[in-house]
């Protein structure tokens, strides 16, 4: 299961993205001009384990909130 998440957060962007693309899980990380501040593409074997990586994002330092756009199709 490939979802994007759409963050937002209250430190420097790039840090929290680098942070991000450390993580388990986490296939790209990027920081972004305009209103969001960090998208990421996560991957996870079922939506438990997407639940599970998510609640890990909001561990890392700056995260405030996330929007979460589940993806399918494609590859």
């Amino acid at each position: 299961m490939r979802a994007y998440l759409l963050i937002d957060v209250e430190r420097d962007p790039t840090a929290v993205a680098r942070d991000l693309s450390q993580m388990e899980g986490v296939k790209e990380a990027d920081a972004l001009f305009g209103p969001t501040d960090v998208i990421a593409l996560v991957e996870a074997p079922d939506m438990v384990g997407l639940e599970s990586l998510i609640l890990k994002i909001y561990g890392v330092g700056g995260v405030v909130s996330t929007d979460t756009r589940i993806a399918f199709g494609g590859k």
